[in-house]
């Protein structure tokens, strides 16, 4: 009977072991939840972004993310068919000013029942609720990026301009002396295109409309509202600085005016933050950066979000929706990583850390975000603002009389909004 109860027991045993060992087996042959997410950064943006991805797979061993770059101006368009055939990638990027070409389809994951009261607390309220359309929560702001002014310490010492030019008046007074006594360019603004659409033009021209008092639409976003003296201000400005003032290059895209004044030839250069990775990183290039001032009288800055969403699925796995936002939760607050790219953090746990506190020029302009210009909320802000950067560029680029280049834009805006 003993020896009987003991076979029984090791047979037990045996058989126990071999189930643990297969579960074993089954455990470490799932390994890792392998997600997947597409980038459209690119330059300096994009190799701070992949050293974070690369440290957020170092730091834990359950979650694996692979990354793959989609060149900018495909981005939309890949993007765009993978959500309308549910088979995105577990985590996508959206700029916060095009979630609306995605949230009234569905395209996106509710976020609300993912994040803790704890994480939500964290953001900056701003850019948190610009993530929200009919009180839910469709993405997570990754990062704040107003326009932002660069200038160059040596050309103004060189002219005897011991302070920064703030309105558009002495801005024009210390580009001509600039000019005069450097034989330097005063302004660095690009008006033409080349990789990129002449985007600053529509980023300044929207920003000192609202300077004025303006809108660039209407509160409702459903009418074009620049065709004023606001608009013509604006745009005259521009104007000038190439054709009357001649302190500004005529026909200067994106790379050129960047590199104009990362060789030193230009004094007042206009960008995103984001190009503040690119010029500390500059040789022998003495340069402050400074929110946009109040060009024309008050505060307002164009202001751009990166925000990372989860898209809706085919077959939604919980487990890598879980991972997915492991991973957002990991990005966004380790953002003074990407603060190393120019730009501002959203989450107030990383403004406060010591190594936010030691990167050099952010702090100078960080308080643009306090003024930066919301996004108007319309599906076809995309394509009007690509288009006015067309349109300004002729105007800019081409003189064209103020009243007639406004008229035309105006129209050709209310016919976008109409054909959404």
């Amino acid at each position: 009977m003993k020896k009987r109860l003991v076979l029984v027991a090791l047979v037990v045993l045996l058989a126990s072991s071999v189930l643990f060992a297969q579960a074993a087996a089954e455990q470490k042959k799932e390994g890792p939840i392998e997600i997947t997410f597409w980038s459209l950064f690119t330059g300096g943006d994009g190799e701070f972004f992949d050293a974070m991805v690369d440290e957020f797979n170092a730091s834990q061993s359950e979650i694996v993310m692979k990354n793959d770059m989609v060149k900018f101006d495909n981005y939309y368009t890949k993007l765009t068919t993978a959500l309308a055939a549910k088979t995105a990638p577990d985590v996508v990027v959206v700029h916060q000013g095009n979630l609306l070409n995605y949230v009234p389809s569905g395209s996106l994951l509710a976020l609300d029942s993912y994040a803790s009261d704890a994480m939500l607390a964290d953001f900056q309220k701003a850019p948190l609720d610009a993530c929200r359309f009919d009180g839910k929560l469709f993405s997570l702001p990754f990062d704040v990026h107003p326009i932002v002014m660069y200038y160059n310490k040596d050309l103004m010492a060189k002219a005897g301009i011991s302070k920064v030019p703030q309105t558009a008046q002495e801005f024009i007074d210390a580009s001509m002396k600039i000019k005069q006594v450097t034989g330097k360019w005063g302004m660095a603004i690009d008006n033409t295109t080349g990789v990129y659409k002449a985007y600053t033009l529509a980023r300044l021209f929207m920003s000192m409309v609202a300077q004025q008092g303006g809108s660039l639409l209407t509160a409702d976003a459903k009418a074009p509202n620049f065709n004023n003296a606001y608009g013509e201000v604006a745009l005259k400005w521009l104007q000038d600085l190439v054709h009357q003032y001649k302190v500004n290059p005529g026909e200067l895209d994106y790379d050129a005016a960047m590199n104009t004044f990362k060789l030193g030839d230009a004094a007042f250069y206009f960008n995103g933050v984001w190009a503040t990775g690119t010029l500390e990183q500059t040789a022998g290039l003495n340069f402050g950066a400074a929110p946009l001032p109040a060009i024309m009288g008050g505060e307002a800055a164009w202001a751009g979000s990166h925000t990372l969403a989860i898209p809706v699925q085919k077959n939604q796995d919980p487990k890598r929706v879980e991972a997915a936002m492991k991973f957002i939760d990991w990005m966004t607050s380790h953002g003074e990583m990407w603060a190393k790219a120019g730009h501002i953090p959203t989450r107030k746990s990383v403004a406060a850390k010591s190594e936010m506190k030691a990167l050099p020029y952010r702090a100078d302009y960080a308080a643009a975000a306090a003024f930066a210009l919301p996004t108007p909320r319309t599906a076809a802000w995309e394509e009007i603002y690509g288009t006015l950067s067309d349109k300004l560029e002729f105007a800019v680029t081409k003189n064209q009389n103020p009243k007639a280049a406004l008229a035309d834009m105006e129209q050709t805006v209310k016919n976008i909004i109409a054909s959404y």
